[in-house]
């Protein structure tokens, strides 16, 4: 019975030592796993970073459209934009994964100005069906 007894005990001081090396070898979350930023570092080059940036230049546009062309609806971007690229991006993994863009768009009509950077957060919730887009803000950039 005490052999018996021991073998346990030995065993069972294995396994802990295992699970302890294990544990000490194992890989930490990746950063950005869930609630950190991660930059996206082909932002200019990466087909769901750009049709992002369009969509949510596109969704500005919708807004004003329906808001009666003013910022009464919340927007302080007061003009019909025409998407140009995304400059900068980033993504966090939250209730879906929300994508903060530098986006580059440029006053459509008459008299248009230049290149306006513009701070665009849209968040997907790809496993709705459709794939649910929402733009969270689109605000000009202070840079």
């Amino acid at each position: 019975m005490a052999a018996s007894a021991s073998a346990i005990s030995l065993l069972l001081l294995a396994t802990l030592a295992i699970a302890i090396a294990a544990a000490e070898t194992a890989q930490p979350l990746a950063h950005g796993a869930t609630g950190g930023r991660t930059t996206i570092k082909d932002a200019s080059t990466n087909k769901l970073v750009k049709s992002l940036g369009r969509f949510a230049v596109a969704e500005h546009n919708r807004r004003l459209r329906h808001g009666g062309g003013s910022a009464g609806n919340g927007d302080p971007i007061t003009v019909r934009l025409a998407f140009t690229a995304v400059a900068a991006a980033q993504k966090q993994v939250v209730s879906g994964v929300a994508y903060y863009l530098k986006v580059i768009a440029r006053e459509r009509g008459a008299g248009a100005g230049g290149d306006r950077p513009i701070d665009a957060v849209v968040v997907v919730k790809a496993w709705l069906k459709p794939e649910s887009r929402e733009l969270v803000s689109f605000m000009p950039s202070p840079k």
